[in-house]
Parts: C-alpha cells; structure tokens; sequence
C-alpha cells in the first residue's frame, strides 16, 4: 500500500517520502476506506515544520493528513451505519496520506452522491472549524451580525455560507482580488483590507468577530468591528492589548465536539455549501511536496486536494 510519510521534520522537499505499508487490521468499531481524495491542510504543514514537537510526538516516518473521501472496503462488526461499497467522508487523527486507511466508525458519514470527491476531502478540517464554532463555541451567545475577517479562506468561506444558512447579517474582508468570490458566497456587506480600512468601515456593527486569518493585524481591525461587550473569536493567537470589553475567544479542536455530528451536518447542508478548490493534484510524492509548498506561499483561495485516477 502507497503513503506518503515525512521522515523528520524539515523542508517538503527533504523529508517527505513515499513509503510502502502493510494494511491495519480492522477490528469491532473500526472501517477500511480506500482513499479516493485527501486534502493538505496548514495543520500538516506545522507537523512536517516540528512546530507542534512539543505537544505532539512523532514516530517517524509518519503518515500526514487527517482529511479524505473514498469507498468503504472492509467495516467491524458494530459498524452500522455504513457498509462495504459506500462512498464515505472521513476525518482521521492521522494517515490520509495515501491509498487507505483505517478510522473508527464515528470518524466517517455517508457522501452524498452528488458531492465530488475533491469537495468531500477538502471539507472536512474547515466544515468542523466552522460548524464547532458557531454551534459549540458561540451558539445562541452569537448575535445576529457576524464579522468574518479572512472571508475567502477555507475556514472563512464556509463561515459566511453556514452563517447566512442561518439566518445572520454576515460582514467580511477579504483582499480585493477575492471580492467577487465572497460576495458570490452571500456576504451582506465587503471590506478588502488591502485598499480600506476594515476596523472603520465596520466599526462597532459587530456583535460577534470571527477572525479566520492567519494573524497580524487582523485583531486590530476586529476589536474596532466588534460591539462593545460582543465576542471576539480568533482561530491564531488573540490580540495581546484588548482594548475593547468582549469576550475573547480561542477556538481549537476539542474532544467534546462530535465529528460524527458536525460531518452529519454537513451532508445535510451541502447542496447549498460551496467549497473553492484552489488545485487538484495527481496522487503522487511530487504532488504532495508542491502542494506543501504552495500552501506555505502565498496560495490562491481555495483548498489544495491530491486525487487518485480511477
């Protein structure tokens, strides 16, 4: 069996491998899925880089990827709810790198049939981010108006489309070049941070701020959007002078929140999501290493999927 492992930490190009592997055994609770998509993500990015060395210990040569969509092939005996032949979506602690792998039957729903592959693989990470966000995190503490800063980004995008599904006045920023795109997803009201001012555009409109950028100034502009006494939600690090009364939030994977439930939710919506899918790649090593590369750049909107043929 094909995976794709790092071998230690470091650069794409010197630490990931192509490895040939001995199928897990399946045992009571768990299911074999044959890979047909998995999506690189920025988390695998932090483990390949050793930015997570002291919270989470490899053995190398380790198999990235928590992300991936593809068909049932073996299940354990108290599986029910999918069977051998079902196309599945399935978000593992590790492994999708490569031609299956082996979850516990709570990891993984049933595709819908019309959901391509490379939809299915790219949403999972971002689809939990935002469904945990606003159903656990916030739930009926979010208001009505939502800012989301980083409103083209996978996290971001799904935000904008799962807020208005609800019901919510959504303001976003963006860069101008992804304007059009935001707009498109059902964002009220644009601000691209990179020609205005998206603190005073939106300043005090806000009852919750969720900033799903990577950092910077961001926050600034977020405490200026954010009502006083509204909440503010980053998914890096916090603004160290909060000026503004609120209450700050980190969001982060957590164990109370229930995979199977969030990816239940997002069978149920998708028909109306949309994911934007920057590039889809062959399934081979030098795809895998430029799509690492390209995440670590300045990437295009969208998610970066590596696709088996066939």
């Amino acid at each position: 069996m094909k995976r794709f492992a790092i071998k230690d930490y470091g650069a794409a190009k010197d630490v990931l491998i192509e490895i040939e592997a001995e199928p897990r055994l399946v045992d009571d609770t768990h299911v074999r899925v044959e890979l047909k998509a998995f999506a690189i993500n920025p988390y695998d990015i932090a483990l390949r880089q050793g930015a997570m060395r002291d919270f989470r210990t490899l053995k190398f040569p380790y198999v990235l990827g928590n992300d991936g969509a593809g068909i049932v092939t073996e299940v354990g005996s108290e599986i029910t709810h999918v069977k051998v032949g079902d196309e599945v979506i399935v978000h593992a602690v590790g492994g999708t790198y490569g031609e299956e792998v082996v979850v516990p039957g709570k990891k993984i729903v049933k595709k819908p049939a019309f959901m391509t592959w490379e939809a299915a693989a790219g949403a999972v990470t971002p689809w939990l981010t935002a469904y945990n966000l606003v159903t656990h995190l916030l739930g009926d503490k979010i208001g009505e108006t939502v800012m989301v800063q980083g409103a083209s980004g996978a996290v971001g995008s799904l935000l904008v489309q799962y807020l208005k599904a609800q019901g919510k006045t959504v303001l976003a920023s963006a860069s101008k070049r992804n304007e059009e795109l935001v707009r498109q997803l059902g964002a009220d009201q644009f601000a691209a941070y990179d020609v205005e001012d998206a603190g005073s555009f939106f300043a005090d409109q806000a009852d919750t701020v969720i900033d799903a950028t990577k950092g910077g100034r961001a926050g600034e502009a977020g405490m200026q959007i954010m009502k006083a006494g509204g909440n503010f939600v980053a998914l890096n690090d916090l603004p160290s002078d909060q000026k503004k009364t609120g209450n700050y939030l980190s969001f982060g994977p957590s164990e109370d929140y229930s995979d199977f439930e969030a990816l239940t939710a997002l069978t149920g919506l998708a028909d109306k999501l949309q994911l934007t899918i920057a590039e889809v790649l062959p399934f081979t090593l030098a795809s895998v290493i430029a799509g690492h590369e390209k995440l670590e750049g300045h990437p295009s909107a969208g998610k970066i999927i590596i696709k088996k043929v066939g």
